[in-house]
């Protein structure tokens, strides 16, 4: 399939990327400075963006899963383990309740209390992530949807999910850079095509810069 053609098994893999990589330099770094005893005061808002950052696109992810994918998924691939995978969601979902309130304590009197929650959090997401995200794959194959979903209902169906993502994750300025700087240069260039002009133009390298600006270290480049 060429770029411009809906493909909702790459979508699903490309944001899969993202988490998996947020959640591996989250847990890597949180760790490391777990060992330090402490957090570089430079270093911390940027860690704190990124885990919220990290939280707020794993759970529009799943949202949107269970609002918009999975009950059309449903009607045209009904083998799959769609229980299992809700089970899996709101188990996720759980977890990351803790997170704000971790994060007020990274940025407060606290950092190592929060710290150790973010940490713990991250190892328990990470449990559930891999075997969760390798059914998602194995039956939202692009070979399975290809065969029963034309190109125009998987086009749909992204439209849907990236508006309900764009609703759901935020603050923008933080989003966006965070998925595509998680991502590598090829999967960074495709999804950019799915993003106006001016986003990749003006916002996240100009307007947006000095905003996101402190994830950086744990970024892409």
């Amino acid at each position: 399939m060429d770029t411009h053609t809906p493909n909702l098994a790459k979508d699903l893999i490309t944001i899969h990327r993202v988490i998996t990589r947020g959640i591996e330099i989250g847990l890597s770094n949180g760790r490391a400075y777990q060992l330090g005893k402490s957090v570089h005061p430079k270093l911390l808002p940027g860690y704190s963006n990124y885990i919220h950052c990290l939280a707020s696109v794993l759970d529009a992810h799943h949202t949107g899963e269970d609002l918009i994918a999975f009950p059309e998924f449903r009607k045209l691939i009904p083998s799959a383990p769609y229980v299992r995978l809700a089970n899996d969601h709101q188990k996720i979902e759980e977890l990351l309740a803790s997170i704000p309130a971790a994060l007020h304590q990274l940025n407060g009197d606290t950092p190592q209390a929060g710290l150790e929650v973010i940490v713990s959090t991250c190892e328990k997401i990470s449990e559930a992530w891999y075997p969760h995200i390798q059914l998602e794959e194995e039956y939202f194959s692009e070979e399975a949807l290809s065969q029963v979903m034309a190109p125009e209902h998987q086009g749909s169906i992204s439209a849907a999910a990236s508006k309900h993502s764009q609703e759901h994750s935020e603050p923008a300025h933080w989003v966006i850079p965070f998925i595509l700087y998680n991502l590598n240069s090829e999967d960074r260039r495709s999804f950019s095509a799915n993003l106006p002009p001016t986003v990749i133009n003006e916002l996240v390298p100009k307007a947006w810069k000095d905003l996101w600006a402190p994830m950086k270290p744990y970024l892409l480049d």
